[in-house]
């Protein structure tokens, strides 16, 4: 059985992370007047640099190129690898969209709202559909009827370890995935706002920076997912010391910006 615990932690983790970039989206539209088509760009950026660009260059490395494959089963080689590639293609991605698609938008608050569509894009394919089909096998766990979805043993592995999750793991786990999407919402919008300034005041340098920062961001989580960080409440803790600075960063930087 699935406990009410874990129901409620499904809950919260599906409202943080369609929630908030939602509200952030009424706020900011209200308080600064952000722009829908930056927004837009935002999520088209996410969706086709880093789930497509990126995904094809992870099923080469990762999977079809049997000697790479081997060099990143080396936790180190792979922490380097999926905290760079994820830097290089989704910075890449914002300064190409802000450069060339979105000539006239070069104000602070259209940093912030690409930051806003490009983060929250992410938070509600990553964790928001991942949270309602989590709540399915959840009820269909409760009411007897998950067993009919293992038709083969194909099947029967796939769904193991999602009904492992349910019955016997943390919900704090479950919760956690809610709450750090935050912390990845806060360093979307600050580094939107970074390679924005590298654009706006033609500093290149800033690019690299926001290439460099995205990769440190991801390389905790890399080390965990390998199995060399153990305790993930370090991870957590990283990550909204990260969030904190991008949160100072989104703040101050709006000066920069002042015409």
């Amino acid at each position: 059985m699935v406990t009410t615990a874990t129901m409620i932690a499904i809950i919260v983790s599906f409202l943080i992370a369609v929630g908030t970039p939602i509200a952030l989206l009424i706020i900011f539209k209200k308080k600064f007047g952000i722009s829908l088509k930056v927004l837009l760009f935002g999520m088209l950026t996410f969706f086709l640099f880093a789930q497509v660009l990126e995904g094809l260059a992870h099923s080469f490395f990762l999977v079809g190129n049997e000697t790479t494959k081997q060099w990143f089963e080396n936790p180190w080689l792979f922490m380097l690898y999926g905290g760079l590639m994820a830097g290089i293609f989704e910075e890449t991605g914002r300064f190409l969209m802000m450069k060339f698609a979105l000539k006239k938008f070069r104000r602070w608050k259209d940093g912030l709202s690409f930051g806003i569509g490009h983060g929250g894009i992410e938070a509600i394919l990553l964790i928001g559909i991942n949270s309602v089909m989590l709540f399915v096998f959840a009820l269909m766990i409760n009411n007897g009827t998950f067993e009919s979805l293992i038709v083969n043993e194909q099947a029967s592995v796939a769904l193991a370890p999602v009904q492992e999750q349910l019955t016997t793991g943390s919900p704090l786990l479950i919760l956690l995935s809610g709450i750090e999407r935050l912390g990845a919402m806060s360093l979307h919008i600050g580094l939107s706002i970074l390679v924005l300034y590298a654009i706006k005041s033609k500093r290149p340098l800033y690019f690299i920076y926001a290439i460099l920062i995205h990769a440190l961001f991801d390389f905790p989580a890399a080390l965990y997912q390998a199995g060399v960080i153990k305790n993930i409440f370090m991870i957590e803790a990283f990550i909204a010391i990260v969030a904190i600075g991008a949160v100072v960063w989104t703040v101050k930087s709006k000066r920069l910006f002042a015409e």
